[in-house]
């Protein structure tokens, strides 16, 4: 009986790992874009720039 419980314990674990890294990657993926299209904005604006001045 307490083997049980500590086996749906270890399981009810597992679970929520799995559910906390689901949400981390996606949290990093969507960070990583927003910082890409950052930096694609200010090469855009930079390119520009010089464009202009040139």
């Amino acid at each position: 009986m307490v083997g049980d419980m500590i086996a749906q314990l270890l399981f009810f674990m597992i679970l929520i790992l799995i559910i906390i890294g689901i949400s981390v990657f996606i949290r990093t993926f969507t960070k990583r874009n927003k910082r890409l299209e950052r930096i694609e904005e200010k090469l855009d604006e930079l390119l520009k720039d010089r464009n202009d001045a040139g």
